[in-house]
């Protein structure tokens, strides 16, 4: 009773990863910095100790190669639904706390739903369903995580202004309920064979697993998307602290992330588009590039409040465009035959940034009372991964994306 024709059916998919990705990443990254003085308050935790709850961002490097063998193998709805629940549960758990070990566990939880969701699903399922504007139609599901942090944080901030952060967990955690439940019953790994023949199965295309990691562009490849994923890990958990820190006021901090995320909408369709007619990683490096220059921006301005606004500006028009480039970059150099275990090995490779990030930033400003060392080291960071996505594309041969 619940079967849907093609047509509908990719729509379908569409709205179960725009939605997921804009629950997950609104509350989970966007909204992180909104709960540290409840949970200080709550607790009596340092930030330090807080990041540890980021710091198990690890989680989803560790089992990615995993999950993404089995898509391979099994295909992506089961991994999405799963994970859809896995993290709702990791935020609706969360008023039943009273120690350190609960919350590192709880975000264990959700950062373990994150290569079922937002890693693969968005990769994998948007350019299988919409093979002709896959750049496009990735960007456009993916620009629900910036959809979430332009809408989430005012959420947040409302419901624990009037009720309470337990409150905010337990909300975001049932709507993220509501939509696992309906990707269980409308999505699909794949369009029915009568409709494939109207559209090329771009599902065979590309290299084998075996081979794409004995290349010198997996490496690089590697490298380069590590060091931009910093922006994830270090970055954005602690920018509306940091806006603080810097001179914003609590309300300005929450508005600079709603348009960080707004600014992220308008940004991945753009790259999006563009990745369709140049190469993705070309477009990989202007973004991570405006991120350097924003964060610069802000660093440059001891205070002033134009000159940090300036720098948001910036940052937010770079910042936007990774999530959506991100997969596309593996697309491009390998196809998307074996995308699932490319990715997975690739997240796991990287996984001493997920851990060092956040942990760098809590305990940098555990002792400096600032976040700007930090931040110095990121933009060397971001400088480092530009140069190595520019070596991945010189030798990169053949390009799947765009032939």
């Amino acid at each position: 009773m619940f079967n849907l024709n093609d047509e509908r059916t990719r729509w379908a998919v569409f709205f179960s990863i725009f939605l997921s990705g804009a629950l997950i990443i609104g509350l989970n990254t966007y909204s992180f910095g909104l709960f540290v003085k409840p949970l200080e308050n709550e607790f009596g935790w340092t930030r330090e100790q807080i990041s540890l709850g980021y710091s198990v961002s690890f989680i989803s490097s560790l089992i990615a190669p995993i999950v993404g063998k089995f898509v391979d193998i099994k295909g992506t709805k089961i991994f999405l639904v799963g994970s859809l629940f896995l993290i709702a549960f990791g935020f609706i758990l969360r008023p039943l706390m009273t120690n350190l070990n609960h919350w590192i566990i709880l975000n264990s939880m959700v950062f373990a739903g994150y290569p079922g969701t937002l890693l693969l699903a968005s990769g994998i399922l948007m350019q299988v369903w919409f093979p002709k504007s896959r750049g496009r139609m990735v960007a456009l599901a993916t620009s629900g995580h910036n959809a979430g942090g332009l809408v989430i944080p005012l959420i947040t901030l409302v419901v624990i202004f009037y009720s309470s952060w337990k409150i905010a967990y337990v909300f975001f955690g049932g709507m993220l309920l509501l939509v696992a439940i309906l990707s269980l019953l409308f999505v699909k790994d794949s369009p029915q064979k009568e409709y494939r023949k109207k559209e090329k199965d771009i599902q065979k295309e590309g290299i084998n697993f075996n081979d794409a990691i004995r290349t010198k562009k997996f490496i690089f490849l590697t490298l380069g998307i590590t060091f931009a994923m910093f922006t994830y890990n270090g970055v954005m958990p602690q920018m509306a602290p940091h806006l603080e820190t810097e001179g914003l006021s609590l309300k300005a901090a929450t508005i600079a992330m709603s348009y960080i995320g707004a600014m992220g909408i308008l940004s991945k369709l753009f790259f999006g588009r563009l990745s369709e007619k140049y190469s993705s990683i070309l477009m990989t490096c202007i973004s991570v590039l405006l991120q350097s220059i924003g964060l610069s921006v802000i660093l440059l301005s001891f205070g002033n409040i134009i000159g940090i606004w300036m720098g948001i500006v910036i940052f937010g028009i770079g910042f936007g465009g990774l999530g959506a480039l991100i997969s596309l970059n593996i697309t491009e150099c390998f196809g998307l035959k074996s995308l699932g275990s490319i990715f997975g090995t690739l997240s796991f490779l990287g996984i001493w940034a997920s851990v060092s990030a956040p942990w760098m930033m809590g305990r940098i400003f555990d002792e400096t009372s600032s976040y700007r060392n930090a931040h110095l080291i990121v933009i060397a960071i971001f400088i480092l991964g530009i140069f190595f996505l520019l070596l991945t594309r010189y030798v990169n041969k053949k390009n799947y994306l765009l032939s």
